[in-house]
């Protein structure tokens, strides 16, 4: 679980699970969000599961917000283009299709397990620079992004210094900081210009 802050103060969890079953990945979660806009408080919880073949690269991914505005997506990775379904809060469906590359990573607005993966495609790439191909469903956007490693250093995550290996992802729209243990599990996502923060509850 990690637990989201907006200008530091908490405002909802993601629980995820990643978990592999032979040539096939499945990764998951609940988000729930509690925001406040011109003094009302909106509640939303959204659903997303990312289904990827064991090279890493994704098959299928669905979305959905439950909430004051419901909407849903899916996106078939198989199909040439790949083909995305959004139904709209007013109920309609809006077709996509898109030319993406069989290896993209999905990266998806306010999803941040969906880093953990992104965290297992560097690794599996190797060395200490890389750049992906990406996607981003909620925002129909393909690009791409890069990963860097910017070396260790001590995080105080509240229950004192850790040694963390910080890894910078930039893409078109933002720079994201993250911070890995020595098992390479994502244990704080920060990023600054949106006050925004993430770190993996104990």
């Amino acid at each position: 679980t990690f637990v989201l802050s907006l200008a530091g103060q908490p405002v909802g969890t993601e629980t995820f699970d990643i978990r592999s079953d032979g040539d096939r990945i499945e990764a998951e979660a609940e988000i729930e969000l509690r925001i406040e806009r011109e003094g009302k408080v909106h509640n939303f919880r959204t659903s997303p599961k990312l289904v990827l073949d064991g090279e890493l690269r994704p098959l299928s991914y669905s979305w959905s917000q439950k909430g004051a505005q419901s909407s849903r997506l899916e996106v078939d990775f198989n199909s040439t283009p790949a083909r995305a379904t959004y139904k709209t809060v007013d109920g309609q469906d809006d077709v996509r299709e898109f030319e993406l590359p069989k290896d993209i990573v999905v990266l998806d607005d306010n999803v941040i397990h969906h880093y953990q993966l992104i965290i297992a495609r560097y690794r599996k790439a190797g060395g200490p620079n890389q750049s992906f191909p990406a996607f981003v469903p909620q925002g129909a956007l393909p690009g791409m992004v890069s990963v860097e490693d910017v070396g260790e250093e001590k995080v105080d995550l509240g229950g004192g210094p850790e040694e963390l290996r910080h890894l910078v992802i930039s893409t078109d729209l933002a720079r994201i900081e993250l911070w890995v243990d020595k098992q390479d599990r994502l244990q704080r996502v920060s990023i600054p210009p949106a006050q925004f923060e993430a770190v993996r509850k104990k």
